[in-house]
């Protein structure tokens, strides 16, 4: 009995804890798709269109929404993910903020297909 304790402490136990680390550090893909309540994906569509109608304070109160969602977003995706890329999505976000005030439109797209190509990069 005595031997099935110490090797279930020495072995078993640490293999696992290190398995699910593992596991825990590389879920930031599932969780971007399946882990959040407010898909973030569906408010950059909604902006797209709201900008090339130029519908200016539609667009910014979706903004304020996809913000939202994106802390929402970062509170699970923090552990899986750089840092770098975090906050590369947070400088762009605030660059369209800028140009959705601004009601800049080429801007505003640039702006927005950046954050959706660090979006797609998460999690890879």
């Amino acid at each position: 009995m005595k031997k099935i304790g110490r090797f279930f402490l020495t072995k078993a136990l640490p293999c696992i804890i290190l398995t699910f680390f593992i596991l825990f550090m590389n879920s930031g893909n599932y969780l971007k798709n399946y882990g959040l309540a407010e898909p973030v994906p569906l408010y950059l569509q909604r902006l797209q269109q709201m900008i090339a109608r130029g519908e200016w304070q539609e667009a910014a109160a979706n903004l304020n929404q996809l913000e939202v969602a994106w802390r929402q977003a970062v509170r699970i995706l923090q552990f899986s993910e750089e840092r770098d890329e975090i906050n590369n999505f947070q400088h762009s976000l605030a660059r369209l903020k800028g140009y959705v005030a601004a009601e800049e439109t080429g801007g505003a797209l640039a702006a927005l297909h950046e954050l959706e190509e660090t979006w797609a990069d998460l999690g890879k």
